[in-house]
């Protein structure tokens, strides 16, 4: 019976030790939910692993991943979101799947909020056939008579785009944004389809001469071999220069697990500061949501002093669902 008792005794001891461990190394692992694949922020990921001795786990997915974490609330698995869209760090944080954070320095206010904070800003720009020679352009031309049989652009209802409907919405109203969408589609050379650089693709192959794209593909594009080739047929240009500017929508970051919010703070804080967004704005050639820190030389060149849209990004995401409508309505992907 004592044989009995002592092992039971060894066995709990044993279990009890295993646990402790296996939460001290859990302790020091921080899941990092991701829309961005990880070679996009390896230098940062490395630079924060060395710096503060946590190991960071990485869990990309291109799609589904607003929706696990809504799941996931009440017992998360990851600890913090990293989006590349506004609108997915809204719906989380509606959800109540965000754990509020305090005001994180260095970043303007319209950029961070209680539930998540902005790292990177990023331009929807106008690709143009330079044999066109525009110079000057808004996005408002797209749905001009000049312009039919002359536009391509992937799905309208990638968040991408919109975001940039939803700030035609704010400047313009629902109504006007139902006829321009409707001259839009009219004025497509093809049905909405790839990504962004595969409209660039089309330009160079002479399908169209307009295409909707972030800024930064202009760089990916440039630094493929492959690609780098359809450059020579088109010009990049920051719209709207006369107006409102430029739109811009965000990368941002939430923390989704109360357990670790310290440590994913820690993470947050990090890739706000100067450091970081240095390393952001050299690796990603995107804008830096820090003011404080400057664009690449390379991408300075390019944006040569454009003018950008400051709107409130609660707008974009209060808008979401009328664009959507309207997209669907008018079949705009059909």
């Amino acid at each position: 019976m004592k044989n009995i008792i002592s092992n039971t005794v060894k066995l709990f001891t044993v279990v009890i030790l295993f646990s402790f461990i296996f939460n001290m190394l859990s302790a020091n692992t921080l899941k990092i939910y991701s829309e961005r694949q990880p070679f996009l922020i390896d230098a940062l990921i490395e630079a924060y692993e060395k710096n503060s001795g946590t190991k960071v786990e990485w869990i990309f997915a291109e799609k589904g991943l607003v929706q696990k974490i809504i799941l996931e609330k009440d017992n998360p698995i990851g600890d913090v979101f990293l989006s590349s869209d506004i609108a997915r760090l809204i719906d989380v944080s509606e959800a109540g799947a965000s754990v509020k954070l305090p005001k994180l320095s260095g970043i303007p206010d319209h950029l961070q909020n209680s539930d998540w904070v902005a790292l990177t800003q990023r331009a929807r720009i106008i690709y143009i056939a330079k044999n066109t020679n525009i110079i000057n352009i808004n996005y408002e031309d797209l749905a001009s008579d000049d312009f039919k049989g002359r536009v391509c652009t992937r799905s309208g209802f990638h968040p991408y785009n919109i975001s940039l409907f939803a700030s035609l919405l704010h400047h313009h109203g629902e109504a006007w944004l139902k006829n321009y969408l409707t001259n839009l589609k009219k004025n497509l050379a093809r049905k909405p389809q790839g990504n962004d650089r595969d409209q660039v693709k089309a330009i160079a192959a002479g399908v169209c001469d307009f295409s909707l794209g972030n800024h930064y593909y202009y760089f990916n594009m440039l630094d493929n071999e492959d690609q780098k080739i359809w450059l020579d047929k088109v010009v990049p240009i920051f719209p709207n220069q006369d107006t409102q500017g430029a739109h811009v929508n965000i990368s941002g970051v939430s923390i989704i697990n109360k357990a670790t919010k310290a440590e994913s703070l820690n993470f947050l804080r990090f890739l706000v500061s100067e450091e970081a967004q240095t390393i952001y704005a050299s690796d990603n050639n995107e804008f830096p949501a820090s003011p404080s820190v400057s664009s690449s030389p390379k991408v300075e060149k390019l944006v040569g002093g454009a003018k950008f849209d400051i709107i409130d990004l609660f707008i974009l995401a209060d808008n979401r669902k009328t664009v959507v409508s309207i997209l669907n309505e008018i079949n705009f992907d059909e």
